[in-house]
């Protein structure tokens, strides 16, 4: 769906003087998905709407599979991608232009092995793990040389595929967990973190090579709309939401949403 509807607005925008802008998403339920309709919703949506809104920019947020929009956003200028996580590696490859929401990151597992995972070389004692595919965990297991790395294309089959056992560990966040399981209505209480990896904050990011134009719209927009009512108002109603969806822990610091 993403060729063909990037295609036609590209072709659409030929004639016009302002440059090619495209806004990307990878769907992260529930704080981006789609609802019965088939439409674009949740939290993250929402912001992002909000921002493209302020600075004036009208453009569809498009969805895509990860391994795609990393591969868009590597490939092109001007492509608006959210959230992605701000890691070490990446730190030169994007503008960063406001962070969204902040996670703990590891390894999850049953109890029971709990005392097996003291440093990254452990994990190939909880194998095979899942990791979202072409994702910065699937990187980082790989890097390690990590044996029995089960990479999928939605973490909701990693986790029925840890439940029924087909896994030993999952490289993902207790939020997420918690939600898949909520979604599933199953019973996650057995599963733990293992192993810390980081906590890393998800922004919103644009290419290199993105215009001037855009890149101080955008981040001007960010560091306004941060500030307004509406931004506020956002935050509130959809942390009612999500804690009226499931186990969350959640909290704001300084705009940011926690999910600890």
């Amino acid at each position: 769906m993403l060729f063909s509807t990037v295609g036609g607005k590209a072709f659409a925008q030929e004639s016009t003087s302002e440059p090619a802008f495209w806004v990307l998403t990878s769907l992260e339920p529930p704080f981006s998905l789609r609802n019965d309709k088939g439409q674009l919703e949740g939290y993250l949506i929402e912001v992002v709407n909000g921002i493209l809104a302020e600075a004036h920019i009208e453009q569809e947020i498009l969805s895509a599979p990860w391994e795609r929009l990393i591969q868009e956003a590597q490939s092109k200028p001007n492509v608006l991608v959210f959230p992605l996580a701000r890691t070490p590696d990446r730190e030169d490859d994007y503008h960063w232009v406001l962070p969204l929401t902040a996670n703990i990151y590891g390894v999850l597992g049953e109890i029971d092995h709990k005392g097996l995972v003291k440093q990254k070389t452990d994990l190939n004692k909880v194998s095979p793990i899942g990791v979202l595919k072409s994702d910065f965990r699937h990187k980082v297991l790989l890097k390690e040389n990590i044996k029995g790395v089960m990479p999928f294309d939605d973490y909701s089959s990693a986790v029925s595929q840890l439940l029924t056992g087909k896994l030993k560990s999952l490289f993902f966040s207790d939020a997420g967990l918690r939600y898949y399981c909520f979604k599933q209505n199953a019973d996650c209480s057995h599963i733990k973190l293992l192993y810390e990896y980081e906590t890393l904050t998800s922004y919103i990011a644009l290419s290199k090579g993105t215009d001037t134009q855009h890149i101080g719209r955008l981040t001007e927009a960010a560091t306004r709309f941060l500030r307004s009512p509406k931004f506020a108002q956002i935050q509130q109603r959809w942390l009612s939401d999500l804690q009226a969806q499931g186990p969350f822990k959640l909290h704001v610091d300084h705009g940011v949403l926690n999910l600890w």
